[in-house]
């Protein structure tokens, strides 16, 4: 039995591993796939939210206007009384207790809703700073691929033995000799162009009677005798 368990154990961890492995293998795309579905859940919670919000607005514009009715009534009441009129103003004060019940009822809603957009509000802004550090996290995820795949082209041009590498190495010194041989042929041609020229320039010298190369006897004897 023990050899069976462990045959089992040892299938249901090759199992697990190929599941990482493709997992691994998959794992941009599948966070590709959760940002996309959190960005879309959140759209639709921002609606939502904003419903809620509007629903909020809508109680608080019916509280103002009860306040306003509970005012007016209440300023009838007392003309009633002035009046003497207390039937009328006990009517009336019925009627107020009415409007202030259902303003407490408003308000009660009203902030019910106000608290839970606000609650929800908050949630969906944590899970926006979440999703930008999860995209923040797949670029590098991205990056960090595009590396290694640089990397495995580069190794894989490169020989993988000594003799591979010295081949390359003298490889390299023969381009760069046959390199230094064409700058040094360009140096010759350069210094015969030079020479040239100059040759040039003292045959001209030399035709208009300006040659000025070397001392003649003459010029010495008329040294010595100053």
């Amino acid at each position: 039995m023990s050899i069976l368990k462990d045959l089992f154990a040892a299938i249901k961890g090759n199992v697990n591993k190929a599941g990482e492995a493709i997992v691994d293998s998959q794992a941009m795309t599948i966070l590709e796939q959760e940002i996309r579905e959190a960005k879309e859940g959140i759209a639709k919670a921002t609606v939502n939210i904003r419903n809620l919000k509007a629903q909020a607005i809508k109680f608080d514009k019916k509280s103002i206007e009860l306040s306003e009715d509970i005012a007016e009534y209440t300023a009838k009441a007392k003309a009633a009384l002035e009046q003497g009129n207390e039937d009328l103003a006990r009517k009336v004060a019925i009627k107020i207790a009415e409007l202030t019940d259902e303003k407490t009822d408003v308000d009660a809603q009203g902030e019910e809703l106000t608290a839970q957009t606000d609650r929800l509000y908050k949630i969906v802004k944590e899970r926006e700073a979440s999703i930008e550090k999860n995209k923040i996290e797949l670029e590098k995820l991205k990056t960090y691929e595009q590396v290694q795949k640089t990397q495995t082209a580069v190794a894989a041009a490169m020989p993988t033995n000594d003799s591979g590498a010295k081949r390359v190495q003298r490889a390299m010194e023969r381009v760069k000799s046959r390199q230094e041989e064409a700058e040094n042929r360009m140096d010759a041609d350069k210094w015969l162009s030079d020479l040239e020229k100059g040759a040039d320039l003292d045959a001209e010298l030399a035709d208009a009677g300006l040659s000025s190369t070397g001392t003649s006897a003459d010029d010495i004897l008329a040294s010595l005798k100053k």
